[in-house]
């Protein structure tokens, strides 16, 4: 009898809530700049390897030479941007956050890496042709022909441009505890809306791969799981959230956690292009 009412446990939406800000808008990274003055995961989990990044990584990396130059658009803290000092000529990171490029000035390993504050909305300060590869972790998308632009000019003829998206988390995350995470309602592995979104022909782009990758993490408790969900929120938003929801999300938990953690799968896309 227990169990049945535990698995009919319906949590509140946050997103319904009116705290709730859009992941990576304006207010959304303040948040986390405000909150963390950087931008890391601030739950604990454990990964089977490779996990997405180190394949992003991977792939960024197949791409580069000892001349190769490199820009990273919304590079964050920059400590994704680092691992690249050694592999290319010159390694550039910008993003909008200046407590974000601070702190990536300060682990820079190299003369050979920079990190600039850079709103792109008004511009990138390099001048045309300038970097062989240009690639976004979840951050501006600067191949838009009927946006942004930026991306088009500065990467020289030839060059790659990279996209890695966050697809959203599962493999069974949303029936667990539903309310708090809801269903997707999109087929997760149809890549053709991705495609008509981008326009990569309209934007000079010739397409070499979309690849799904399914990364597996164990969340360690039942906190991670609230988290997850309110990453990059206000502090009033979680309180909310603890309040209503952290009672049942315990319990589930406990009845379904491994001995690593309780079992997700996070969904990412990479995009490989290359410009005509």
């Amino acid at each position: 009898m227990s169990e049945h009412k535990i698995e009919m446990i319906v949590f509140p939406n946050p997103m319904q809530h009116p705290e709730w800000v859009p992941p990576h808008s304006p207010e959304w990274y303040s948040n986390l700049d405000h909150e963390l003055g950087e931008y890391k995961y601030p739950w604990k989990s454990e990964f089977d390897e490779p996990t997405a990044e180190i394949i992003f990584a991977q792939k960024i990396s197949s791409y580069l030479t000892s001349d190769s130059r490199i820009l990273d658009v919304g590079c964050g803290h920059g400590e994704f941007t680092c691992q690249f000092a050694t592999q290319a000529r010159e390694v550039v990171g910008i993003d909008r956050r200046e407590g974000f490029v601070a702190k990536a000035n300060q682990i820079k390993p190299a003369d050979s890496v920079h990190f600039m504050t850079v709103d792109v909305n008004n511009g990138l300060p390099f001048p045309d042709d300038s970097f062989d590869l240009v690639y976004t972790k979840k951050g501006p998308w600067l191949f838009q022909s009927d946006g942004n632009r930026e991306g088009n000019r500065v990467i020289k003829p030839g060059g790659i441009a990279l996209l890695f998206l966050h697809g959203g988390t599962d493999g069974g995350l949303r029936e667990l505890f539903p309310g708090l995470y809801t269903p997707f309602t999109h087929n997760l592995y149809d890549m053709q809306p991705l495609v008509s979104t981008l326009k990569l022909k309209e934007n000079h782009l010739n397409l070499t791969e979309i690849q799904m990758i399914e990364e597996t993490e164990y969340l360690s408790t039942p906190e991670d799981v609230l988290m997850k969900k309110c990453f990059g929120q206000n502090a009033k938003l979680k309180e909310f959230v603890w309040r209503e929801c952290l009672p049942g999300v315990e319990e589930i938990f406990r009845k379904n956690a491994t001995a690593r953690g309780l079992k997700v799968t996070n969904y990412y896309r990479i995009v490989t292009a290359r410009v005509e």
